[in-house]
C-alpha cells in the first residue's frame, strides 16, 4: 500500500468523512487559545502544505486542524464524483468536530475559500472569522457554462487523454512552473519535493480532473455565497495569475469585511512574506 509522506511534521489521524471515506487532517492541540482550521486550495497537486508556515506559527498559541481535502494528500483519493456541495459538507463536518465549544477561525486559500463560504451558508458550519487568501470568485468573468463543463469533461476522459496529461503536469519541470506563476521570487524547494510525492500517489489524477474540467467553481460566487456570509472577514491578496478581484468592489461598504494587500506576491504571500501575512491575520484576529 502506497504511504504518503507527512506534509506538516505534527500529529495526524484518519477519520470517516460525511460521504463515508477516509480523510486524514494534521493537528496539534497543545494551544489554548481558540482552535485554527486551515482549508488548502485545489489544483493538480495540493495539500496541506499549502498553509504550513500558518500552522507552524499558529500551533504555539492555538490548536490547529490542517486536513486533506477528499481526493488529495493523504485521503482517499479515488472518491467517484464531487461537487462544490460535498466538498462544502465534509468542511462543515470538519467544523463540526473540532474539539471544545468555540467555532474555529478558518483560514482557507483559493478555491477553498468557496467550500469553506458554503459550509456555512449552506450547512450551517459555525466559525468566528474567515480568511480568505487570493480568494477565487470574485473574478467579473463568469467560470464555464455546465453544458461547457460536460464537454470539456469528455474530452479530459475520452481515450484517457486527461490521465496522460495529468502525467504530464506532474513532472518536477511542469510543477516548478505552475509554482513559478505563484511566486514573485524563489519557489520553496519542500513545496516541489511534495508536489512530486503527492502526485504519484495511486489515483492521483482523479480530483484533479474533476477541477481541470471547472466543475468545482461555483457560478456567481459574489451573489450566491461570499455576501450571504454574516461575520468578519479577512481577504488577504496582491496579484494572482490564476484569479482575479474585480467583485472586490460589491464589499467596499460592508463593515464585516476587511482587504488587505501583501504585495509583491503572486498567490501564496504566507509563504513569500509570512511575518507581514501573520501580523495582518494577528490584527484581525484582534479586531474580531
Amino acid at each position: 500500500m502506497y504511504q504518503l509522506d507527512s506534509a506538516i511534521d505534527c500529529g495526524g489521524a484518519y477519520f470517516q468523512g460525511h460521504c463515508g471515506h477516509n480523510l486524514y487532517w494534521y493537528f496539534d492541540t497543545q494551544g489554548t487559545e481558540r482552535p485554527v482550521l486551515f482549508i488548502h486550495s485545489i489544483n493538480a497537486a495540493p495539500s496541506a502544505i499549502e498553509l504550513k508556515p500558518l500552522f507552524t506559527h499558529f500551533k504555539s498559541s492555538r490548536s490547529v486542524f490542517a486536513p486533506d481535502l477528499p481526493g488529495f494528500g493523504r485521503s482517499t483519493r479515488n472518491i467517484g464524483h464531487f461537487t462544490p456541495k460535498d466538498f462544502a459538507r465534509e468542511i462543515a463536518a470538519m467544523m463540526e468536530a473540532i474539539p471544545g465549544d468555540e467555532p474555529p477561525d478558518v483560514i482557507a486559500l483559493s478555491l477553498g475559500c468557496e467550500f469553506v463560504a458554503r459550509a456555512i451558508t449552506d450547512f450551517g458550519a459555525r466559525a468566528r472569522s474567515l480568511t480568505f487568501i487570493s480568494p477565487s470568485g470574485f473574478s467579473a468573468r463568469k467560470p464555464p457554462s455546465q453544458k461547457a463543463q460536460k464537454r470539456l469533461k469528455g474530452v479530459l476522459n475520452f481515450a484517457g487523454l486527461g490521465r496522460n496529461a495529468f502525467k504530464l503536469l506532474r513532472t518536477e519541470r511542469s510543477i516548478r512552473y505552475f509554482y513559478g506563476m505563484n511566486f514573485s521570487g524563489v519557489i520553496p524547494s519542500e513545496l516541489v519535493d511534495y508536489a512530486l510525492k503527492t502526485t504519484k500517489a495511486p489515483d492521483a489524477h482523479s480530483m484533479p480532473l474533476q477541477f481541470l474540467s471547472m466543475g468545482l467553481f461555483t457560478q456567481d460566487a459574489v451573489d450566491t455565497l461570499y455576501k450571504r456570509l454574516n461575520l468578519p472577514v479577512l481577504v488577504i491578496f496582491d496579484r494572482d495569475p490564476n484569479v482575479s478581484f474585480e467583485r472586490f468592489a460589491d464589499f467596499k461598504t460592508d463593515t464585516n469585511w476587511q482587504f488587505s494587500r501583501v504585495t509583491p506576491s503572486l498567490g501564496m504571500p504566507h509563504w513569500e512574506h509570512p511575518q507581514e501575512t501573520i501580523s495582518v491575520i494577528e490584527t484581525f484576529y484582534a479586531q474580531c
